[in-house]
């Protein structure tokens, strides 16, 4: 099963890591860049395969050519991942930072320029709901994952502009596998 997973994570990222979803640079160096830039501050395992897994669910979305599917992706792309990757068996410290990003995203949103975002950010900003107001805010810090997501949206925006790094997906899908395993 682990080994059919990671054949399904290699398949994805070769078929759509090229996509750039409207950044400046492709999912496949955005995913090891935002990686990289966990691991570089010593973030824990989990969560650096959540910086690199957390955009795989533009890619189950796009696979599938599921309804709201557009130049930025899917608007549901958390939760698209998250289930997914829940199903296959990786760990809450995997799915869950990745099922709230989006609303990290939000989250942040409501004490910061908007200048301060990617083009490509900004758009899905709106898409998803825009800045949190204080009620959801409040809510949202009562979740279990609060900070690991909080997290995961600092290497996501570490991540864009994507630095010059190695792009090789190799030593990335071996600490996924590793991850996985572990659980």
């Amino acid at each position: 099963m682990i080994n059919d997973v990671m054949a399904d994570i290699e398949q994805l990222f070769q078929h759509f890591g090229d996509k750039t979803y409207g950044e400046a640079c492709s999912q496949l160096t955005h995913a090891i860049s935002s990686a990289w830039h966990a691991q570089q501050q010593q973030a824990p395992q989990s969560l650096v395969c959540a910086a690199f897994l957390h955009d795989i669910g533009h890619f189950i979305a796009d696979q599938r050519q599921m309804a709201g599917l557009d130049q930025w992706g899917h608007v549901n792309h958390d939760v698209i991942a998250s289930d997914w990757l829940q199903q296959q068996g990786f760990p809450a410290s995997v799915y869950l930072p990745i099922r709230y990003h989006v609303q990290a995203k939000r989250y942040v949103a409501r004490t910061m320029e908007p200048s301060t975002l990617s083009k490509a950010s900004f758009q899905t900003l709106q898409q998803q709901g825009g800045p949190m107001t204080d009620d959801e805010a409040l809510a949202f810090e009562r979740l279990s994952g609060f900070a690991e997501a909080i997290e995961l949206r600092r290497y996501d925006d570490l991540g864009k502009p994507c630095h010059t790094i190695d792009v090789s997906i190799t030593p990335w899908l071996a600490l996924t596998k590793q991850v996985l395993i572990g659980n």
